[in-house]
């Protein structure tokens, strides 16, 4: 789109900050503001917001209601799929991941959800000589693994209810729901998932889940490390870390905030706390590769965990 006479300098680029600015404004009122409210919040002159509004309106991205109040139009819409269009997963998730890996000194995976698997479709590798080995493609079981974890919690029931079932299934042995509804619910008011040797033994994960623009989980980020230099206190230093990057990573695919498990049409964010586990084997909904259960999926075993 062409628009002409555009001023140019240092007072035509204070022009398009300030049409910014009344843009953002409507953005945080869906409903609409009035003239008056709009100066108010942004802190320009209702008389240059009036000629500003004006020439929204003209490229369609401002409109006025029927109750003369003024809100983002259609041509906001375009833009945003445009840069929603644009937007790669993955690419995205590495600008993330390397910086997490440089601070953390440990592994970081992307997985998304195949299932009763998790798929690893990006990685960074530590840049410790001693660490995990994994391969992107790689598969481990969503129940066990911290990836899985932090997007079950945030899927939909019916999402939840097909993983439970595609497992039994598969093992033959049925998944102690409650137990795994009360880990969701750890997970949500924790923010992330934990999976410390769980999956297995030796390597332990801390998982966040990544959402898009509207709030519904797509994938999960993880953090992983052999367990000799990750055990509980490891885990709650680097959770935060986790969480933290996963919410980056959201925002770099235009989730804006707010309750993901309210756009995911699960619980609030609950308190409560699941089981503590008695023994090592017992720690997981469905156990992973530990030496106690060394046959627990029908695929080959891959290495790693996250």
């Amino acid at each position: 789109m062409t628009v002409p006479n555009i001023e140019r300098g240092p007072d035509g680029l204070r022009a398009v900050e300030r049409a910014a600015a009344v843009l953002q404004a409507l953005a945080e009122r869906p409903s609409g503001a009035s003239l008056t409210e709009l100066g108010r919040a942004t802190g320009i002159p209702t008389t240059t917001v009036h000629r500003m509004l004006g020439v929204l309106r003209g490229v369609a991205l401002v409109r006025e209601t029927v109750d003369g109040r003024y809100a983002l139009a259609a041509g906001t819409v375009a833009l945003a799929h445009a840069y929603l269009d644009g937007l790669d997963l993955r690419q995205e998730a590495l600008e993330v991941m390397r910086p997490l890996s440089a601070r953390t000194g440990e592994t970081s995976h992307l997985g998304v959800l195949a299932l009763v698997h998790v798929v690893y479709i990006e990685k960074i590798d530590s840049p410790s000589p001693v660490r995990m080995y994994s391969r992107v493609g790689q598969t481990n079981p969503v129940l066990s693994t911290a990836i899985g974890r932090a997007i079950l919690a945030y899927s939909p029931g019916h999402v939840v209810d097909e993983v439970v079932q595609a497992q039994t299934r598969l093992t033959g042995e049925p998944v102690d729901r409650a137990a795994l509804d009360a880990l969701c619910a750890r997970v949500r008011a924790e923010g992330y998932a934990c999976d410390l040797q769980e999956n297995e033994l030796g390597i332990s994960c801390v998982a966040a889940p990544v959402l898009d623009h509207s709030g519904h989980v797509v994938a999960g980020l993880s953090i992983s490390a052999p367990a000799a230099r990750f055990d509980r206190e490891g885990a709650a230093r680097l959770g935060p870390q986790a969480r933290a990057a996963a919410v980056e990573l959201s925002g770099r695919l235009g989730w804006s905030g707010g309750n993901p498990a309210e756009a995911a049409g699960v619980p609030a964010r609950s308190t409560a706390q699941a089981p503590a586990p008695r023994s090592r084997a017992k720690a997981s909904v469905v156990r992973g590769r530990t030496a106690n259960n060394p046959g627990a999926e029908s695929t080959p075993p891959d290495e790693g965990s996250g």
